[in-house]
């Protein structure tokens, strides 16, 4: 009897502590949408408790991005959540979305649902409209914190060096606040760099959208190298492999590759390659990421010295993976590109600006100045419009600089995207599949565009 009138003082706690929180609706109906855009579901939440609560972290979906104008909703006040459905999917759709909340035991539910007829051309490529009913807000200036974490760890750095300059080049101003930074900046883009023993340096350009108050910087720690193990040390081997390094075999195999020396100076151009590689999650299913590590091995293997390389991750942000340079020292590029991780967005749009930039700098008048784009197809612009992005990759074909596209996996509508950006860029497309022994299609784009 005590346990049965215990659980009904609990559920009927828990049915008074969820009248306490009010959400103005918990269905977005999209209706019948002609042209889907990513379009951007809104709800309010209000606190009529007497205590604040706190809007708990959700289960990462790919499909649906939420964002919250706060996370701490104090009493009486009102949150608002925006929910972005992303899809190639036509039809009707029904999508249940829990969030949880830190004075509820069970999570409060909404439901997107309505029927997509088709794609506006720049579905896949639209940012995520936050709260575009208060367009002023976007622009305002707020305070936004900044974390340097060891991506291996998640503990904070402190860094010897740190920098943000806004797109002008203006130095932002930064101030020390709890274990990391803050500054006074507006939503746009910005190049933030950061320095520190032990790590490898940091470069990236990064979008600040309006609902973001904080953006956390990973840098990855330098490989620790191995002893190299000589004379008596190496355990009574023969004098003959006595002062060679112990290396493991599989992975130094890894490095060789029959397309060595392939790239005959008399035949081929001067290379002043920039290479965008998607590091988003997307790349994570069906071998896509490994398929692009082992296609980028074969070209590297076969650049010669004389060649010039920068590499450029991107997801949420984009990064500098290898900074541009000679293709002296490939072990270096081949650990970098190794030691990529699928994580977050794709701010494709971001990586390319970058890359313009790098292949401007170091622009060879008789070479093949070429940027390859490598992703699975889906990305934002990174604050740009398509039609920027579109004149930005005309311009600089006109200039001297081709853009070529390459497609890993499977995506139709991608796919005619990279076409028509690789079309304006004056480069070349190519559709690579997973376990399809297409890797060495790469070196063979490349071979044809540095011909002499």
């Amino acid at each position: 009897m005590i346990r049965l009138l215990s659980i009904l003082l609990f559920l009927f706690f828990a049915r008074l502590a969820a009248q306490d929180v009010v959400p103005d609706r918990q269905v977005w109906d999209f209706g019948d949408v002609l042209f889907w855009k990513n379009d951007t579901a809104r709800f309010k939440v209000r606190n009529a408790t007497e205590k604040d609560f706190v809007f708990l972290p959700t289960y990462y979906k790919e499909e649906v991005a939420i964002f919250f104008n706060t996370r701490l909703v104090e009493p009486g006040e009102t949150a608002e959540i925006y929910m972005v459905y992303y899809t190639t999917r036509k039809g009707k759709f029904q999508l249940d979305v829990p969030l949880y909340i830190s004075s509820r035991a069970e999570p409060l539910m909404f439901k997107l649902k309505g029927n997509i007829k088709g794609f506006d051309p720049s579905a896949q490529l639209r940012c995520p409209v936050v709260n575009p009913t208060h367009a002023d807000e976007n622009t305002l200036e707020k305070m936004v914190q900044v974390e340097i974490r060891n991506r291996n760890t998640d503990e904070r750095i402190k860094p010897d060096e740190f920098a943000v300059k806004e797109s002008s080049g203006k130095r932002v101003r930064l101030e020390p606040h709890t274990e990391g930074f803050r500054m006074a900046v507006s939503p746009g883009n910005y190049r933030v760099s950061c320095t520190k023993s032990g790590f490898d340096d940091y470069l990236a350009l990064i979008t600040l959208e309006p609902y973001q108050n904080k953006f956390i910087i990973y840098m990855d720690p330098k490989p620790v190298e191995e002893p190299v193990v000589t004379g008596n040390d190496a355990g009574g081997r023969d004098d003959a492999t006595a002062d060679l390094p112990l290396m493991d075999t599989l992975e130094n195999e890894e490095h060789i590759h029959p397309d060595d020396g392939l790239l005959q100076s008399n035949i081929f151009k001067i290379n002043n390659l920039v290479f965008i590689v998607d590091a988003s999650m997307s790349m994570k299913r069906d071998g896509k990421m490994e398929t692009l590590k082992s296609t980028m091995a074969i070209l590297v293997s076969a650049l010669r010295s004389e060649d010039r390389l920068g590499v450029i991750g991107f997801s949420s942000e984009a990064k500098v993976i290898h900074p541009h340079g000679l293709v002296d020292n490939k072990d270096s590029i081949y650990s970098r590109i190794n030691r990529l991780k699928t994580e977050g967005g794709t701010n494709g749009g971001a990586a390319l600006k970058l890359a313009y930039e790098q292949a401007k700098r170091h622009y060879q008048a008789d070479g093949n100045n070429q940027i390859v784009i490598v992703t699975d197809g889906v990305f934002t612009t990174g604050g740009m419009s398509r039609k920027s992005m579109e004149k930005m990759i005309s311009d600089a074909n006109t200039e001297g600089i081709h853009l070529s596209t390459i497609m890993v996996g499977q995506n139709p509508d991608a796919l005619k995207l990279l076409t028509h950006l690789s079309v304006l860029g004056g480069g070349n497309n190519i559709h690579i599949l997973p376990d399809a022994n297409q890797q060495s299609l790469l070196l063979e784009m490349v071979k044809n565009q540095s011909r002499r």
